[in-house]
């Protein structure tokens, strides 16, 4: 299938900096997590990354609903059961090439910037850009599957190829906050519109006052 954007963001490495393991990508995760529980709601300092974010969704939407159709539902429908699998993300691929049709969830969408069309659409992006486009496509994450949390962050390295600069720092707390969370608290959180500060948006996995050691995070004591 014909990639609907080609990378203008070469620099970005699709390979992961840390491994599974507590200090690797768990410790991470953490790290994310008590970054995004802290920040606020809205941060009038993030809210021109949002602004940055939308016209690209809309460009975006507009070139996938012109390959598939796209059908918004109010259920998470790949799941199973309840509970959110990592194998999830093969029978959206799976469906999407059966049917022709992606089902984009409507579910936890309440956002303090995008209306629940705009949300739709990001999910619909994303879901096409990370998990069916790509030759090899990454999968889900699953707060029941230890060391899964490197599939959804998989994904971001790839979807963060092709936003604008200026919309990175969302894409990292839409994508990189939200799973981290979900992953390490077992459900999804308020969704925020909030700069998290001291994690690299392009090499994900470099964190402000850690060094990566044989891909492990080890604290640096000489930082304040």
């Amino acid at each position: 299938m014909k990639l609907i954007m080609e990378s203008w963001r070469d620099f970005i490495k699709e390979k992961l900096m840390l491994k599974p393991g507590p200090r690797g990508w768990d410790l991470y995760a953490n790290l994310v997590t008590e970054a995004y529980m802290k920040a606020p709601v809205f941060e009038d300092r993030a809210a021109p990354a949002w602004e940055a974010l939308v016209p690209f969704v809309d460009k975006m939407y507009k070139q996938i609903q012109s390959r598939i159709d796209i059908e918004p539902v109010d259920y998470h429908p790949y799941d199973v059961g309840l509970d959110v699998d990592v194998t999830g993300a093969d029978r959206m691929r799976q469906s999407v090439e059966d049917t022709g049709k992606l089902l984009v969830s409507k579910a936890d969408a309440e956002h303090p910037v995008f209306d629940l069309e705009t949300n739709v659409k990001f999910r619909a992006v994303h879901d096409y850009m990370t998990h069916i486009q790509p030759k090899i496509p990454a999968g889900f994450t699953s707060a029941k599957e230890q060391g899964s949390i490197h599939q959804e962050l998989r994904a971001y390295n790839i979807h963060a190829k092709t936003v604008p600069k200026a919309a990175m720092p969302a894409l990292f707390t839409e994508v990189v906050g939200q799973v981290c969370t979900f992953y390490i608290t077992g459900k999804f959180q308020e969704q925020k519109v909030c700069i998290l500060d001291g994690f690299d948006y392009i090499n994900v996995g470099v964190v402000n006052g850690y060094e990566i050691v044989n891909k492990e995070l080890i604290k640096n004591e000489t930082t304040a």
